[in-house]
């Protein structure tokens, strides 16, 4: 899974958060007055138009104070009925639709059906009920100004903000009554689709001796039936114990065995491995270079800079160092996880993947650039080896009584908290190599962890859908607060474009900034016109002055206008849901703020906007 931005805890995200939306919340304030100033001193002069703008700011005063909840709840139950007269279920039958029908179009070959098939309902949902919240937000207040029916509302003892923030909660709860019956039937899709057992006759396995201390042993192996394009490989060990090999993300228990195990028939039970909610504890990742000295890992092509590798069959490293690890949270030992690239030079075996080792070494006294002060006083274990794929997670639990060395190269059975861990920090490093001359393997700092322990996948999923209905409710105040001043069609597409900036915030922001190269709007109209690439300078001269200062102007708007828009990403936590990894509450916390900030901020830029309205008619 890819986490390009750590999560913050909650208190260090608020310290570096809280004083942007402050200068923002103001700046939106001074712009506003600012705006309505100017729009008041055309018409009734300076003098008239400050007078005009304080009234208002005190009369927007007692109507926030003055509000009443049973208003603003009956304004909600009339939005919420008229979103059902305009057919809003609707929505929810195409979604039903497409799940009847998904099954034709999932691949059931994937060596990952559980991503799979939690990304559809994940993505799909997310699109749904995010279109619908544009739709019903952008037309209602317009439609009603244009056939009148406002003047109901609006002639009785109702404020401004009442409307403005009733219709904000009626279309954000018939989004949420959608959402939730989309959950409960995607839930139950996926584990009905996952849903699947195997069998495995007794003549089909096969006998095998081994040799333990000595003794000749008997081991049955053989394959399981193919179902879901993939078999398992079953094991029937000298104890008569069963195992089964994992294969697309999970394995199985024996469901049921005879009381003769090796005369019968055995049934493979549920699948197990496919939908988890992992806990993982993530470290920092530094490199070291094929010469052994700090480095910052090998670009070996890639445009996207995620991931870093390191050389095979050479010094270089990737090591993650862990803080605060304790022996009341692994009492077993360290259960470790890793999904790594695998970038090859040349062809060599791909069924067998690369080699790679893991080591466990006690940080050593290191200065800010990773360079060692003094002598080389760490412990280090045995190195592990283990084969990297592309795509597969690999697993390793290390048991606390481990094999090490001391710096003097003596060798021993030490705890892992004893030695190899600082008893000052808890912190322990993991060294990665790679043995396979001229390949490679790529890492990112979230790409290998410890799995502290596991959470209810159903609780997962509710919060992967928590996070769609976050989306939900900062669209539809987008969409109220534009409608408000826009017509409906105007509306919408205002509400759209937030939207696609929202889901695009980082790249519009890059190309706003320069740090994409091919200029502002003006810019590359003329490169598109002369076909012009973005890399070739364009002629110097009067003209292109003219164009480049134009497009710092434009760029700067865009750039605040970006800044100001939601970003739709973050609230993006498919990918832990899809990949098997508990979404943190700290990150919860933080989306129910962003999007409480968004809708405090929409429903006064809306409240002000329909009195302006109002006076305006």
């Amino acid at each position: 899974m890819v986490l390009e931005k750590p999560i913050l805890p909650l208190l260090e995200w608020l310290r570096l958060n809280l004083p942007t939306f402050a200068i923002g919340l103001i700046g939106v304030v001074v712009l506003g007055l600012l705006i309505g100033f100017l729009a008041g001193a055309l018409r009734h002069g300076p003098m008239g138009s400050l007078r005009i703008v304080l009234q208002t700011m005190s009369a927007a005063l007692v109507d926030f104070r003055h509000s009443s909840p049973r208003r603003i709840f009956a304004i909600a139950r009339l939005a919420f009925q008229e979103s059902l007269r305009r057919r809003v279920l609707v929505v929810f039958g195409v979604f039903v639709l497409a799940l009847l029908f998904a099954g034709w179009f999932l691949d059931p070959s994937s060596k990952h059906p559980a991503r799979l098939y939690l990304s559809f309902v994940l993505t799909s949902t997310n699109y749904l009920v995010l279109l619908l919240a544009v739709f019903l937000s952008a037309f209602s207040l317009p439609n009603d100004i244009k056939n009148r029916t406002i003047y109901t509302i609006v002639t009785k003892p109702v404020r401004p903000w009442e409307i403005v923030v009733g219709r904000m909660l009626g279309f954000s709860a018939v989004g949420t009554t959608l959402l939730i019956l989309m959950c409960i039937f995607s839930y139950f899709f996926v584990k009905r689709g996952l849903q699947h057992s195997h069998q495995i006759a007794p003549q089909e396995m096969v006998n095998q001796t081994l040799d333990i201390d000595g003794d000749s042993m008997e081991q049955q192996t053989g394959e399981s039936s193919l179902t879901m394009a993939h078999r398992h490989e079953v094991t029937v060990g000298p104890d008569g114990r069963v195992s089964v090999s994992n294969e697309h993300d999970h394995t199985h228990a024996i469901a049921e065995t005879p009381e003769s195990s090796r005369d019968g028939e055995y049934l493979l039970g549920k699948p197990k491995g496919f939908l988890e909610a992992r806990v993982p504890v993530r470290g920092s990742l530094r490199f070291i270079d094929s010469s052994g000295a700090p480095g910052s890992g090998t670009n070996v092509g890639y445009e996207n800079k995620y991931r870093k590798y390191i050389e095979g069959g050479s010094l270089a490293a990737a090591i993650w160092t862990f803080e605060d690890v304790r022996p009341e949270d692994f009492p077993e030992g360290l259960p470790i996880e890793m999904t790594l690239r695998v970038f090859r030079t040349f062809q060599g075996d791909i069924e067998q993947g690369l080699t790679g080792t893991i080591q466990l070494v006690k940080p050593a006294l290191r200065d800010e650039n990773g360079i060692l002060i003094g002598p080389d006083t760490s412990w280090r274990s045995e190195e592990i080896s283990f084969p990297a794929q592309d795509y597969t997670t690999f697993r390793r639990f290390i048991p606390r009584k481990i094999e090490a060395r001391d710096p003097q190269g003596n060798e021993k059975i030490v705890d892992i908290f004893e030695e190899l861990t600082d008893p000052e920090t808890g912190s322990i490093e993991i060294w990665i190599r790679c043995l396979d001359s001229g390949q490679y393997l790529g890492m990112a700092p979230a790409d290998l962890y410890l799995r502290a322990s596991d959470r209810p996948f159903w609780l997962n999923f509710i919060k992967g859908y928590t996070s769609i209905w976050f989306q939900l409710v900062v669209v539809t105040c987008f969409g109220v607060m534009f409608s408000t001043i826009l017509s409906g069609p105007v509306a919408m597409m205002s509400t759209l474009a937030a939207v696609v900036m929202g889901f695009f915030k980082n790249f519009v922001f890059d190309v706003a900034s320069g740090e994409l190269p091919g200029g502002g709007p003006l810019e590359s109209l003329v490169r598109l016109i002369q076909q012009v690439g973005q890399m070739t300078d364009l002629a110097p001269g009067l003209g292109t002055t003219i164009i480049t200062r134009i497009d710092d102007v434009l760029m700067l708007v865009i750039q605040t206008v970006s800044y100001a828009m939601p970003d739709c990403s973050i609230f993006n936590t498919s990918g832990f849901v899809a990949y098997g990894f508990n979404i943190p509450g700290e990150l919860m916390v933080q989306h129910f703020l962003i999007t409480l900030a968004y809708a405090i901020v929409a429903s006064i830029v809306g409240y002000f906007c329909l009195r302006t309205r109002e006076i305006a008619a």
